[in-house]
């Protein structure tokens, strides 16, 4: 079974987080590396239990993508479910809470 191994990694310290010094809004992003030969389709699932498809990584590669807004936040945990691309297998990865302006790193290992 694939497993999936992730990690936060905060890309702000100013005192007002999840903005840069010219105040706009920064993005949370999920940065997925895919060390498996398979493509994944990479989704994320909000506390609610609402899905939305984040894109497609393609097999021993890295994307970066945009976490919609309305589920960053210390209030809100999300998940992600990467769907191998031609086989029925989907794992999910543990409950995260994410903050503005961090990058979460998903780590596909490769199929043993």
């Amino acid at each position: 079974m694939v497993a999936i191994v992730a990690t936060v990694a905060a890309c702000s310290r100013n005192a007002n987080p999840g903005r840069d010094d010219n105040g706009p809004q920064l993005d949370s992003r999920v940065r997925v590396e895919n060390q498996a030969f398979l493509d994944m389709t990479v989704y994320i699932i909000s506390n609610g239990g609402g899905r939305q498809r984040l894109g497609t990584v393609t097999g021993n590669t890295t994307q970066e993508f945009v976490i919609p807004a309305y589920v960053v936040g210390p209030a809100n945990s999300v998940r992600f479910l990467c769907e191998p691309i031609g086989s029925n297998r989907a794992p999910i990865s543990n409950s995260l809470s994410v903050q503005p302006g961090q990058t979460v790193t998903l780590t596909i290992p490769p199929n043993g």
